[in-house]
This record gives structure tokens, C-alpha cells and sequence, in this order.
């Protein structure tokens, strides 16, 4: 289940544009509503000609809404030409580089969230701590997103000891030293993560996810099962919680089955179920009931060896030999297709030499 769990990156930055919103210095206590398109270019052009304090606010509050509708690219140019107008607001600035991180904009993004840390100093008081570890999370993400997971963690480590309690920053450091192989400082920030939002499903996800890559298997059953609880309709809780049951196997492994299916009833396009699932038919003596997973996980990650080594199987017990051997050769095939890119880069390298 943890290979899964390097997809949600940008699942931790949606948490961070709803939580931190809702802290900024300038979010007015009722947003408007959603504007059109041509609305947004509307109020550029008047933040641009008139510039007064009261618009600006008003602009500001339309690009959280933005921000939230997920229309990044619309936000990032009303937030340029709000940041214009208040060229030294940290929060403008963060949500700024929020809105351009969104659309894309990798680079520019990073250096909008170092102005944001720089300027977050300059806050008031009382929200000067909460400014500069939102903006310090932002740019670990971004740093981390770019692989460049040494000052990634320097930055996220910071917002950690400058505020505990934020949620973002221990989830944020829990997904970093994860994908960086650190199971042990990963549980440690994804528990306060948990601790902090006990149901948050993302938190409780991901420490599951760590904590069944470390071995911890009771623990990971418990988080797994609380994750269902806490979101009986997501097929992520019911995958986590099958596969790890399947391998405990005996007793476990009928309450696997009925789990992985139950994913696969949620989302029926989930690979990691369709061939834990075919794999444990199989290995069950019910080979015919496991093509159709397998034929599914084949279409869904055909360059993947895995769900035709097991077709093979299955074919070779019903006795399909000619079926299997195709399936035998598709394996075959591939293997062969990932070892040439690397003879011929070798070869490349020495003709450089």
C-alpha cells in the first residue's frame, strides 16, 4: 500500500489552501460569492486604476474564493495584481505564491514563498507565528515537489518548532521524511498530525501507510480500521486494510478479500486491489474468478509484469496453456524492455568517456 502513497503531494497542498486561508490577515469575515471569468478581469483592471485600500481587501477576498474553487490560474493573476498594490503583505504574497505553486509555476512560485517567510516577520504580533509557518510549510512543499529534499526538510523542520500545532507543517514533514525513508521521524509528525485533526482521513492515510512500511502491522490494522471508520466511502481504508490482512493470511484472509472488494465497489479503476486481489485468488485455488481483476490490472498498468505473470497462473490452472504461455511472453517482453534503456545509456556513457 505504501507505494500508493507517494501520489497525494498535492493532497497536502490542498490542505494547506483551506486551513491557512482561514487564518490570513486580509480574509474578510464573509467571503463573496464565486465571480465569472470575466468578472476576475474586471476586478484586475479596477485594483489596477483605482488601487484603494477597501478594493484591495475586496480583491484579496475574491482570490481566496478562487483559491478555493481550485481556478488557480484566476487567482494567480488577480493575487499579482493585488501583490502590485501591497507589494510588503506577507499573507498577500503567501497566497500569491499558493495560487502560482497551483497553477504550475514551480520556479516562481519558490521565490514568491521565500519573500513570504522573509515578510512574515513584518506581521503583527498575534498573527506574526501562524503567517511565518504557513509560509515556511509552503515552501518545504515546493522544495519538496522539486526534489530538493534537503532544504525541504530545513524549512518544514522550522515551521515545526515555531508552531507545534500546525497541522500542515507536521503533515508536511511526516509525507517528506517518509519519502525520504525516515519510517521512524515520519510516525513521530504524522501522529501529531492525527493527534491534532483525529479525523482528518489524509493524516490518519498516510501514518497508516508508514506505519505498514515499518513493520508496525497492529498498529497500521488500527489506523487502517480508523480510517475506515472515519471514511467508510473512500477505497483507500478498505485497500490499506485488505492487502495487509491478505498477507497476515488464515484467519485474516476472508475479511481481506471482502475488503479489497469493497474498494474495488468504490473505485473500480484501482490497480494495487485489482491485482492483491487476483493474486490472492489465485493463490486460493479460484483462478477463474481472478482473470477478470487481473485482465483490469493488466489494462491499468500494462507496462507492469505483475498481473500477467499471475494470468499466467491462473491460465496454466484451468489448464489454457496456449493463453498462458502468451501471458508468459508479455512478461517476458517486458522485463526485456527495461533492461535496453539501460544498455543503451551504458553505452551512450561510454562513448562520452
Amino acid at each position: 500500500m505504501h507505494r500508493a502513497a507517494g501520489k497525494y503531494w498535492f493532497a497536502t497542498l490542498l490542505a494547506i489552501t483551506l486551513t491557512c486561508l482561514a487564518a490570513a490577515a486580509t480574509v474578510m469575515a464573509q467571503e463573496p460569492a464565486a465571480p465569472t471569468e470575466a468578472e476576475v478581469a474586471q476586478l484586475i483592471e479596477r485594483v489596477r486604476s483605482e488601487a484603494s485600500q477597501q478594493l484591495v481587501g475586496q480583491a484579496a477576498a475574491v482570490g481566496n474564493v478562487l483559491l478555493r474553487a481550485g481556478r488557480y490560474q484566476e487567482a494567480t493573476a488577480l493575487f499579482a495584481t493585488v501583490a502590485e498594490q501591497q507589494p510588503r503583505d506577507g499573507a498577500i504574497i503567501y497566497r500569491y505564491a499558493l495560487a502560482t505553486f497551483n497553477s504550475g509555476e514551480t520556479a516562481k512560485a519558490e521565490a514568491l514563498a521565500k519573500r513570504a517567510v522573509g515578510l512574515a516577520n513584518e506581521a503583527p504580533e498575534n498573527v506574526r507565528a501562524q503567517q511565518s509557518a504557513d509560509a515556511l510549510v509552503l515552501l518545504g512543499v515546493i522544495l519538496a515537489v522539486e526534489h530538493n529534499e534537503k532544504e525541504a526538510l530545513k524549512w518544514l523542520e522550522q515551521a515545526v518548532a515555531l508552531a507545534p500545532a500546525h497541522f500542515d507543517a507536521q503533515l508536511s514533514l511526516g509525507r517528506l521524511l517518509f519519502g525520504m525513508g525516515d519510517d521512524s521521524g515520519a510516525i513521530k509528525a504524522l501522529s501529531k498530525a492525527v493527534n491534532l485533526q483525529p479525523a482528518n482521513a489524509q493524516a490518519l492515510f498516510f501514518l497508516a501507510t508508514t506505519l505498514e512500511r515499518a513493520g508496525e502491522t497492529q498498529a497500521a490494522l488500527t489506523a487502517y480500521r480508523k480510517l475506515i471508520a472515519i471514511k467508510p466511502e473512500g477505497y483507500e481504508g478498505h485497500l490499506g486494510l485488505g492487502a495487509m490482512l491478505l498477507k497476515r493470511g488464515k484467519a485474516d484472509a476472508d475479511e481481506g478479500l471482502k475488503e479489497l472488494q469493497l474498494a474495488l465497489r468504490i473505485n473500480p479503476d484501482v490497480y494495487e486491489a485489482r491485482v492483491a486481489l487476483g493474486r490472492a485468488l489465485v493463490g486460493r485455488g479460484r483462478p477463474l474468478e481472478a482473470i477478470e481483476h487481473l485482465q483490469r490490472a493488466a489494462e491499468l498498468a500494462p507496462d507492469n509484469p505483475e498481473p500477467h505473470y499471475q494470468l499466467s497462473l491462473a491460465y496454466r490452472r484451468l489448464g489454457r496453456k496456449e493463453e498462458a504461455a502468451a501471458q508468459a511472453a508479455i512478461v517476458k517482453r517486458i522485463h526485456e524492455s527495461r533492461r535496453s534503456p539501460k544498455v543503451a545509456t551504458q553505452s551512450r556513457v561510454g562513448t562520452m568517456n
